[in-house]
């Protein structure tokens, strides 16, 4: 997943500089983020979804205890 990611970055990095180069206006650039965001999503298809992502967040949220409350407990027993 790491390595699809770079070649994501790789391809944003290439088309901004290519872009830059030619003079282009950012906004010619837009199509080609998307579509290769759009790319690492389709080739990898065990990319979590937003929806997946923000029920893992929420049962983090739910059971997460700060460094101190975790030190009185100890100091309670």
């Amino acid at each position: 997943m790491n390595a699809q990611k770079f070649i994501a970055a790789a391809a944003v990095f290439v088309a901004a500089g290519s872009a830059v180069a030619a003079d282009t206006p950012a906004l010619a650039i837009a199509p080609v983020v998307a579509s290769a965001s759009t790319v690492v999503i389709a080739a990898n298809p065990s990319v979590p979804t937003r929806a997946a992502v923000r029920a893992e967040a929420v049962e983090f949220v739910k059971h997460y205890k700060t460094a101190f409350a975790v030190q009185l407990e100890q100091y309670k027993n």
